[in-house]
């Protein structure tokens, strides 16, 4: 793990060198015109622009089928944030047009070749908004099927910057948490240094605790790793920003375990897992569903409803996951409690009441990023999610890493003593 520690100055170096990105870039195929009334109106993109006057870029190639008679010329439409809820609730996809803010044509090659750029700006004075492109083709400038055109699309900010506005603050907020937990883990590392000196050993909990702090760290240094990239080319490293996804995921997939496994009695009521090794495939089942949400989420990733990775069904998902792993942490927690002594529940209701801030920190920090406009949601809902991670993190290590109440009530300080097992009579299966 030390082996690591060095090469992030160098990684939050290289992370303040100046971007040279041409904008946001987002590239995608699109389905349009044909007999079916919704596939002549097509959501593309959004971008959020700060103050000032932002600009915005778009063209298109026909993809299905190769060819066509002659060029089309389809609408691009530019639509305010403040009328894009009207905007979707329209039944009449056509009438969608009279809405938008600006509308410019965009040319079909009829060879198959890129299009020219359609080139604009968008500007703004009084607060950030956030804009919505689409292209229709309710003149039937096409012919009637349905046609497959790749478009690609660009945005900057009038600062140059290629963060949308809901992402404006994230490579500060993100460079303050990598900063914050590259000390945690070599400060971590010094104290399972120490305590394993002075017990003899490391306790499985804490290298448990070890490998949700490592996947957290590398999750940080990947997600470092694509902004620094998106900076240059608008784009990132797309596999690099599913990973630290997966991986912060599985760090929290990873605590909860730990969480509702201490609170079934492991290292409290017995000292081996025993029975409880029926919580691993548990466990691993939890983990996978939390990797295919992530996957699906992906696939949503620019849905004009989405401000943040967890938004939509997703976010809902997690959400209802999350309470009802709270409910089994807070069975799990009385049962040991009736089985323990005085000591012992007194623990319990400690640790009862610090883990119900983790497990329903996730809820309330998804509610509370409702209540701010979609700008701000992201900053909010990243934040918020590092927030936890790291308040667990250091709640975890001092309670694993310190001669407190737990160490005091839990099986860690039998291998401290010579022989036995803390003055307790402790189950072995």
């Amino acid at each position: 793990m030390l082996g690591r520690l060095p090469s992030v100055p160098l990684v939050l170096l290289l992370w303040q060198l100046p971007g040279a990105c041409e904008g946001k870039f987002q590239a995608g195929p699109i389905r349009i015109s044909g007999p079916k009334k919704e596939n002549h109106w097509k959501y593309v993109s959004k971008f959020g622009y700060g103050l000032g006057t932002g600009k915005f870029n778009l063209r298109v190639k026909l993809q299905s089928p190769r060819t066509i008679s002659a060029e089309a010329k389809l609408m691009f439409e530019v639509f305010l944030d403040e009328d894009w809820a009207e905007v979707e609730a329209m039944e009449d996809i056509c009438q969608r047009r009279d809405k938008a803010r600006q509308r410019r044509e965009i040319v079909v090659n009829p060879e198959g070749e890129w299009g020219e750029w359609v080139n604009g700006s968008l500007a703004q004075s009084q607060r950030p908004h956030i804009w919505y492109f689409a292209i229709s083709d309710c003149d039937g400038a096409l012919q009637n099927f349905t046609h497959r055109l790749r478009f690609e699309f660009k945005a900057t900010q009038d600062t140059g910057s290629e963060f949308s506005i809901e992402m404006g603050w994230m490579p500060l907020a993100n460079f303050v948490f990598l900063c914050g937990i590259s000390a945690f883990v070599w400060k971590f590392i010094v104290q399972t240094r120490s305590f394993s000196r002075s017990s003899g050993s490391v306790h499985p909990v804490i290298w448990t605790l070890s490998v949700a702090i490592m996947l957290q760290f590398i999750a940080q240094v990947f997600h470092t790793i694509h902004l620094w990239v998106y900076a240059y080319d608008g784009n990132g490293v797309k596999a690099m920003e599913v990973l630290s996804e997966i991986l912060f995921m599985l760090s929290q997939v990873t605590q909860t375990s730990l969480l509702i496994l201490i609170a079934l009695g492991y290292t409290l009521l017995q000292s081996k897992i025993g029975e409880l090794d029926l919580m691993i495939p548990m466990c691993f089942m939890v983990g996978v569903i939390h990797i295919m949400l992530v996957g699906f989420g992906k696939i949503k990733d620019d849905a004009s409803y989405k401000y943040h990775e967890n938004e939509g069904v997703v976010g809902w998902v997690l959400l209802v996951m999350r309470l009802l792993l709270y409910v089994w942490f807070l069975w799990a927690v009385q049962s040991s409690a009736s089985e323990g002594g005085m000591k012992l529940q007194t623990f319990l209701r400690q640790y009862r009441a610090a883990g119900s801030l983790y497990f329903l920190a996730y809820p309330f920090i998804f509610i509370i990023t409702k209540c701010f406009a979609p700008y701000w949601q992201h900053l909010v809902m990243a934040v918020g999610l590092m927030s936890m991670q790291m308040g667990s993190n250091l709640w975890l290590a001092s309670l694993f890493l310190t001669r407190g109440e737990y160490f005091k009530v839990s099986t860690l300080s039998a291998s401290s003593l010579p022989g036995g097992s803390a003055g307790r009579m402790v189950k072995e299966d």
